[in-house]
């Protein structure tokens, strides 16, 4: 997710105003919040055993990064395209 904010934050600033530059500083925000979820996913189960239900959780994670960094990487195809 670190990587996921500083991509975004670079797709923002390559981005001029308007409305895609209004969007691209909502999406932002919420991978911003995304990270911060992580980050408290990771204090509290932090020293915790290894079970099921947390490894679950970890695939969930993963692939929910997995899924804003192909989101993030469309919008900067759907840009390029547009300029």
């Amino acid at each position: 997710m670190i990587f996921n904010v500083f991509s975004g934050t670079a797709l923002r600033r390559s981005t001029s105003g308007g409305l895609i530059g209004e969007r691209l500083t909502q999406l932002l925000a919420m991978i911003v919040m995304f990270a911060l979820g992580y980050l408290g996913v990771g204090v509290m189960t932090f020293g915790q055993p290894d079970n099921t239900s947390l490894t679950v959780l970890a695939v969930i994670l993963l692939l929910g990064a997995l899924f804003v960094t192909l989101v993030l990487r469309l919008v900067r195809d759907v840009v390029q395209a547009l300029n």
